[in-house]
């Protein structure tokens, strides 16, 4: 037994129309009480309140329209073309939002399910240049099955059941990275306060101690500046009252400003678009969106080159080498980490930027993870004034990051510890992200059985059948018609 159903224009089932947007000149146009709809508050969903509401005056005096509780909405262009949602109150919309009407003959949320399944399909023929949009004719012409109305509410409910089984397993999932999320920031949290290397640390009997270091990196400093004649800038340590709200540090570890420990900490600055090369070039320059996360980085990503005589000459200061730790100091997002790697020599960097170097008493890689511990990240936002939420981080702030300081040795065994920890997030995050990009495709795949016809079962097709008020789509096409003729 076969699903019966016919493909029909959706234009010659349902009535259809596009909103309208009231005058902005006029502001008491939007002191009214009725719901007015733009396309970004499509969100698959079932809208009961609006960002904005207009007055009686101005759906008279514009191309706005109230539509009717159960009004299926769809935004025709833009970034949120394709997106649906459905009225659950009487409102209006902007043009951007085509509303289909709802009738006596189709079950809304088959409507609803069908025109999800037919998004892809729908973007395709869009017309336009950079974002298609999708007009009333193509939106009419599109096709749809009409089935018997007992038909359409069988595919809809087995459809809800299974999405609702398949929402379950969603939650679940998302649960389990931010599980992932929360223990990634564990890790760090107590690595860089001694607790993930404190069992290896008990069984070491010479290692320096943090403050001794400091005493050699400074005097190292000292006599670097001497002989090159320079006056010697000693960095202030950090306060009582500072070291007072931050954790307790192990024995044998401080926490030091990170200029005292960290040789270069500058940012970097942006020639004239004269001196910018797109594809390829003689010293790459690295944006903030060739930044991850992760501490590591992505040149592929529109790179960028400068001429190797600005690099030399007019960019000193921001010249990178292999191993150096970048961080972008505007935001948000704040914390995109990663270290220069191996593939040019040398590198250069914007301003908004800012590199760490490392050296034989702290590593690349122990500076890269610390900075991207979330309690880092946060200070430096609490350190730094936003305006209407953009970060915008001074040099000077990196300059006095708190860095918990301990022995290169333990430096590294933190680091091999993190490592370790955190390649298991990886492969789980990984096998998460594949699970949800599996369950997506499989939504897509029921929908595409429903209206196909494939997703009823033939006990489930005879049962539609037995239905008292069941017919062939061929008779309710015909009564469909016929109340058009009789309504003109």
């Amino acid at each position: 037994m076969k699903s019966n159903s016919l493909f029909v224009p959706l234009g010659e089932l349902f009535k259809t129309t596009s909103g309208g947007t009231p005058s902005r000149s006029n502001s008491s146009y939007y002191n009214g009480s009725i719901p007015w709809v733009k396309s970004g508050e499509l969100k698959e969903s079932i809208i009961f309140d609006t960002e904005e509401h207009i007055s009686d005056d101005a759906l008279k005096k514009s191309s706005a329209k109230l539509f009717p509780k159960g009004t299926l909405l769809i935004a025709l262009y833009g970034a949120t073309i394709g997106r649906l949602a459905i009225l659950g109150v009487n409102a209006a919309t902007n043009q951007a939002i085509c509303g289909i009407f709802p009738t006596a003959y189709i079950d809304l949320k088959y409507t609803y399910y069908y025109l999800l399944y037919s998004k892809p399909k729908l973007i395709q023929k869009g017309i336009g240049g950079a974002q298609p949009n999708i007009n009333q004719d193509i939106l009419r012409n599109q096709l749809f099955p009409l089935r018997s109305f007992t038909e359409q509410r069988a595919i809809v409910a087995k459809l809800e059941q299974l999405f609702s089984e398949l929402d379950n397993g969603i939650v679940c999932l998302k649960k389990a990275q931010e599980q992932l999320k929360v223990y990634r920031q564990a890790i760090l949290k107590q690595a860089f306060e001694g607790e993930l290397t404190k069992a290896w640390r008990e069984q070491q009997t010479s290692l320096p101690s943090a403050q001794e270091l400091l005493e050699t990196i400074k005097t190292e400093r000292e006599q670097a500046a001497k002989l090159q004649s320079k006056k010697f800038k000693l960095v202030i340590p950090l306060t009582q009252f500072e070291l007072d709200d931050l954790p307790k540090m192990p024995d044998g570890w401080l926490f030091a400003k990170s200029a005292e420990i960290i040789d270069a900490i500058n940012n970097g600055y942006t020639p004239t678009s004269n001196f910018l090369f797109s594809g390829s070039g003689e010293v790459p320059f690295i944006k903030v969106y060739n930044l991850n996360f992760d501490g590591t980085l992505n040149f592929k990503k529109n790179p960028t080159f400068i001429p190797k005589a600005i690099h030399e000459k007019k960019l000193l200061r921001s010249i990178v080498y292999p191993a150096d730790v970048l961080i972008n100091i505007v935001g948000p997002p704040l914390g995109k980490v990663s270290i220069a790697t191996e593939e040019y020599p040398e590198w250069n960097i914007n301003q908004a930027i800012v590199v760490f170097r490392p050296n034989k008493y702290v590593s690349s890689r122990y500076i890269s993870l610390y900075l991207q511990n979330p309690a880092t990240v946060h200070w430096l936002e609490n350190t730094s004034r936003a305006t209407a939420g953009q970060y915008n981080i001074k040099v000077s702030t990196c300059r006095e990051i708190p860095f918990p300081f301990c022995s290169p040795q333990e430096q590294s065994q933190i680091v091999e510890e993190i490592e370790t920890r955190l390649s298991v997030c990886d492969n789980m995050e990984a096998t998460i992200k594949e699970s949800l990009e599996k369950a997506e495709a499989l939504r897509q795949s029921i929908l595409k059985k429903a209206f196909e016809g494939k997703l009823l079962s033939l006990e489930e097709l005879q049962i539609t059948r037995n239905a008292p008020d069941w017919e062939p789509a061929e008779k309710l096409l015909e009564r469909i018609r016929a109340e058009k003729r009789t309504a003109r």
